[in-house]
């Protein structure tokens, strides 16, 4: 009776091991390894079952414990081999092994030794055991019969039924996943990327021209380092990959995420003198060739708790990351703090980071956040959510600003039994970049992907644009700003190009972008790009844009003032546009203009240049009510007598139809 009872209550035991070792960016060296623990039943079933013992066996099974406890494993395996090979039905020993090949990671020999209990003992734990070691190796059918067998026992606590019933759901989510596969066919990127050493980690700038990923170099007699390393892609090849001299250190740098624009590196490091916590986010910038010092993010991003894993959305606006801070759901939770700029000393600023709660965390761990380009579609790694073991990757939608929608599995093959983190998604959504070890002779390497279709997020494109004066050739570092003229009241955004003249911004599927350039002493440059058809894939905008010095005779086209189908009434949408025209001509206060009106050759000549003259002096009158003095406006009407394109495709008339201003002088 008091055996049977000590059986029941040990149903609901776990036995918790801890290995101590230092914490890193991926929070996994220092291990809680959590599990229906056996061998505190070594002895109880050795009380019920002495008739199978003798003196001998039983010394050496106390030696065999012993050893285990002692982490020598390898005596450990052969005293209980010693025991076997006596008695083979001795079930403490093959129990003990069980517990060995489970801390070794031998799952296979673990389960063997867990069938072989079976035979011996009918104790409902072992059952338990059984189902999570044939889960973690892929045997979702006979997991699914362990796990059912073992909730018919009964005698469960409520937090145990949950999760047999958690792993329950798990095997036949993973059995349909498995009858119904996603497209995946992974290619591992060439020997320039990858190594005899672990590459995993990969993140891209936008245009897919820079990867920087993590590298764990292991030396004989020194303890694995992981550093950053960088590749080109040139003429259509990656180029040899280099260590990032100016950010590595001998500690251990990875974790990492590239701005859309390839200037800002967020990355995890650990145990450094003035850190916050186990791990901190830091950044570092790309300036004249080099990486700046890293900084550390700072309160209120880090804490004393651990951080780490950053992902930063294309508009640099937010920064996604994992962290075991006090306030979450979980072990470990996803995070979104949103950056408000830089303070004088150039140093980023964050708002108190938001929880992105219970769609996406859970009582267990998050991790491996990813933003996609197009802000709408967000990735993550999940060990808790319905999936196919260890950690499954999973999107989610972003709607409007802060709203996720259930997670949705990645599938089978993406998703496995063994774990999947450190998915980057190139900007057109139609190729995904991961980590794996499906090679056993190189380990972890990075791969890509062509993402099956149903998984593919919003596409994004990208500007990459050269200012530079159209006299002198020399590079301008001018004001951009990128506004959205469907959405009413979404804030503009604002960008600088380089000391080189240099510019990347993303620009996400879905909207119509006003795109303009301003420098003061030059005229502004002004473009728009309808993306309005948020499926479409785009083709990436390539600009080189020579901005025209202020003086006598210098003409500005404007393509962005609308007006109504034959008519002169200016359309809401034209509205960004006029008053950039606004600010240009109160900052230049000096100078008199001359506002052209021009059509393409649709309709009669007369009726063209009545239009255009008509529309001049609408712009005029819109220049006037803000506070342009008439005196300095003069206007004209050229009709379709002035045209900048054919008039035999559409893109050539909608050229065509456009604003002029030129200067008159000052």
């Amino acid at each position: 009776m008091q055996i049977g009872f000590i059986f029941k209550s040990f149903l609901n035991f776990d036995v918790i091991i801890y290995t101590k070792m230092r914490p890193n960016m991926f929070g996994m060296k220092k291990k809680r390894l959590k599990y229906g623990g056996l061998i505190l039943a070594f002895l109880l079933i050795a009380i019920a079952s002495s008739a199978q013992s003798d003196k001998k066996i039983n010394k050496w099974f106390d030696e065999a414990r012993e050893l285990m406890s002692q982490q020598e494993y390898g005596a450990a395996i052969k005293s209980c081999e010693r025991i076997l090979d006596r008695n083979s039905d001795y079930v403490d020993a093959h129990l003990l092994l069980a517990d060995i090949y489970h801390e070794t990671k031998n799952t296979r020999a673990e389960i063997k030794h867990l069938k072989e209990s079976q035979k011996q003992s009918e104790m409902p734990l072992i059952t338990w055991r059984l189902g999570n070691a044939l889960f973690s190796v892929g045997e979702y059918s006979k997991a699914l019969s362990c796990f059912q067998n073992y909730l018919d026992a009964g005698q469960l606590k409520t937090e145990r039924e949950a999760e047999v019933k958690r792993k329950i759901e798990c095997c036949h989510f993973a059995v349909t996943a498995m009858q119904n596969p996603v497209s995946f066919l992974p290619e591992r990127l060439p020997d320039e990327v990858n190594s005899t050493n672990d590459e995993y980690w990969p993140s891209l700038s936008i245009d897919q021209q820079k990867l920087v990923i993590t590298r764990l170099i292991k030396k004989a007699g020194y303890q694995p380092q992981e550093d950053f390393y960088f590749s080109e892609f040139v003429d259509g090849a990656w180029q040899q990959a280099v260590p990032i001299s100016d950010i590595n250190t001998r500690e251990n740098e990875g974790a990492q995420s590239l701005s859309a624009n390839g200037k800002i590196l967020f990355f995890t490091a650990c145990n450094r003198p003035g850190g916050m916590g186990s791990c901190d986010i830091y950044y570092s910038f790309y300036e004249n060739g080099h990486w700046s010092k890293p900084y550390n993010a700072g309160a209120p991003l880090n804490t004393s708790g651990w951080e780490a894993q950053p992902s930063v959305s294309s508009d640099g606006r937010f920064l996604y990351f994992s962290s075991n801070r006090v306030g979450g759901q979980g072990k470990k939770d996803i995070w979104r703090a949103e950056c408000v700029g830089p303070d004088k000393s150039g140093r980023l600023k964050w708002r108190k980071p938001v929880n992105l709660g219970s769609r996406i965390n859970t009582s267990g761990n998050e991790t491996s956040p990813f933003i996609h380009a197009g802000n709408s579609h967000f990735y993550f790694a999940s060990d808790a959510h319905v999936g196919m073991g260890g950690f499954d990757l999973y999107v989610s939608q972003l709607e409007g600003d802060s709203v996720f929608t259930s997670p949705k599995n990645l599938g089978y093959p993406v998703n496995t039994f063994n774990d999947e983190q450190g998915l980057y998604i190139s900007a057109d959504g139609l190729t995904a970049f991961f980590s794996s070890a499906r090679d056993s002779a190189h380990g972890l390497d990075i791969y890509s992907f062509s993402l099956d279709e149903s998984l593919r997020p919003r596409p994004a494109t990208y500007i990459k644009a050269i200012v530079f004066d159209a006299e002198t050739k020399k590079p301008v570092e001018a004001e951009v700003e990128l506004q959205n003229m469907v959405a009413a009241g979404e804030a503009p955004r604002y960008e600088q190009t380089d000391h080189e003249g240099e510019l990347m911004i993303c620009m996400p599927a879905g909207k119509n972008y006003l795109f303009s350039v301003s420098k003061p002493g030059y005229l502004f440059y002004s473009n728009t790009f309808d993306l309005r058809e948020p499926r479409r894939v785009y083709n990436p905008y390539n600009l080189e844009i020579a901005l025209v010095s202020v003086k006598a005779g210098v003409e500005m086209n404007l393509h962005n003032i609308y007006f109504e189908t034959d008519s002169f009434r200016i359309l809401p949408e034209s509205e960004p546009e006029l008053t950039h025209l606004v600010k240009f001509l109160k900052d230049n206060y000096r100078l008199e203009v001359e506002i052209q009106g021009h059509t393409d050759d649709t309709g009669s000549k007369s009726k063209n240049l009545a239009l255009s003259e008509r529309r001049a002096r609408s712009v005029v009158d819109f220049l006037v009510e803000k506070g342009i003095e008439k005196s300095r406006l003069n206007w004209k009407g050229y009709g379709d007598n002035r045209p900048v394109a054919g008039n035999n495709t559409p893109e050539g008339r909608r050229l065509n139809r456009r604003t002029t201003i030129k200067i008159l002088g000052d």
